[in-house]
C-alpha cells in the first residue's frame, strides 16, 4: 500500500471519529493526545507516518497509530529535557540546527517559487504556444514479429498467407514484448525506431508486410503496416502534467543561472577531499 494511500486512510478515519462528515475538520485541527499544555494533532501523525519506513506503513493502522502517538509523545518530551539542559546552546547543536533550519527555508521557498510558476495560467499559456506553433508530421502504426534466427523469420514469412493471421503468429512466435497485443507497435514517428526498421516501414503501404525479414540488433523482424496519419496537437489534458514537468525544468534552469550569477563559486576536487579527510 503506497504512503498516500495511507495517509488518505488515515486521514479519513481521523475525520470520521472526530466529527460528522458535514463538520469535518482539517487534521491540523483534530488533538489526538496532549502533554500538559503541548497538543499532538492529527497532522502531527500524518506527517509522522510519512516519514515511517516502507514495512511500518504496511501494517494495518490500528497497529501503526497507537505506536505513532507514543512516539511523539516521547519526542516532546525527551525535546523538553534536551532543551532544560541547554542542548541548544551548545555550539555543535547550533550549527546543525543553523543547517537544517537553512535546508527547511530553501525547500519551502523553492515549493513556493515553483507553484507560482506552474500556476492555471501559465500552463494554459504553454499549451496555448505548443498548439499554435505545432508542425503536423507523419505517424506510423505498425505491427512486428520478431524471432532470434533467420530461418525461422523465413518460415514465418512463408506460413503467413492471410494479413489477418498476423496477430495468431505474433502471439505464438514473436519474442518481443509487443507480442501480448499481436505484435502492434502503436503509433510511432520518424526516428523513433532503429534505421533498419524505419526504412523498411516507409518501403510499406499500408495493409502491407515485408516480403523478406528485417535484420536489426534485436533480431529479425517481419513487419505490417497497419496505417498511417498526420499527426494532431494532444489533448491539454493528456499532456498536463508533462507541460508542468518541462516548466518546472526550465524554471529551476533559469532560476539556477540566476542565483549563481557574478557569484564566487570553486568546488574543490573529489579526490583532494578525500586526502584530506584520510590525512
Amino acid at each position: 500500500m503506497s504512503c498516500l494511500k495511507i495517509i488518505f486512510i488515515i486521514t479519513n478515519i481521523f475525520l470520521v471519529i472526530t466529527s460528522p462528515i458535514a463538520n469535518a475538520k482539517e487534521p491540523r485541527q483534530v488533538i489526538v493526545a496532549t502533554v500538559d499544555s503541548h497538543i499532538i494533532t492529527a497532522q502531527d501523525v500524518l506527517n509522522a507516518t510519512n516519514r515511517l519506513p516502507r514495512k511500518i506503513k504496511e501494517k494495518p493502522l490500528s497497529e501503526i497509530y497507537p505506536n505513532i502517538v507514543n512516539e511523539l509523545i516521547n519526542q516532546h518530551l525527551i525535546t523538553k529535557q534536551a532543551y532544560k539542559d541547554k542542548l541548544d546552546q551548545q555550539k555543535e547543536i547550533i550549527e546543525i540546527l543553523k543547517k537544517n533550519k537553512d535546508q527547511i527555508m530553501a525547500k519551502y521557498w523553492l515549493n513556493n517559487f515553483l507553484t507560482n510558476n506552474t500556476s492555471k495560467e501559465k500552463i494554459q499559456d504553454f499549451y496555448t504556444k505548443y498548439h499554435k506553433n505545432f508542425k503536423s508530421f507523419k505517424e506510423f502504426n505498425a505491427s512486428h514479429i520478431l524471432v532470434k534466427e533467420e530461418d525461422e523469420a523465413l518460415q514465418i514469412v512463408k506460413k503467413l498467407k492471410i494479413k489477418t493471421e498476423f496477430s495468431k503468429f505474433a502471439k505464438s512466435y514473436s519474442i518481443g514484448p509487443s507480442k501480448k497485443n499481436g505484435g502492434n507497435l502503436g503509433w510511432f514517428r520518424s526516428g523513433q525506431m532503429v534505421k533498419e526498421f524505419e526504412e523498411a516501414v516507409l518501403k510499406l503501404k499500408k495493409g502491407t508486410i515485408t516480403e523478406k525479414p528485417v535484420k536489426t540488433k534485436f533480431g529479425y523482424h517481419i513487419i505490417m503496416l497497419n496505417d498511417i496519419r498526420d499527426s494532431q496537437p494532444k489533448k491539454f489534458n493528456d499532456i498536463k502534467q508533462q507541460i508542468v514537468e518541462r516548466i518546472k525544468q526550465n524554471s529551476l534552469s533559469k532560476l539556477e543561472k540566476r542565483l549563481r550569477k557574478n557569484k564566487a563559486i570553486k568546488i574543490s576536487d573529489f579526490e583532494k577531499v578525500v586526502q584530506e579527510i584520510n590525512n
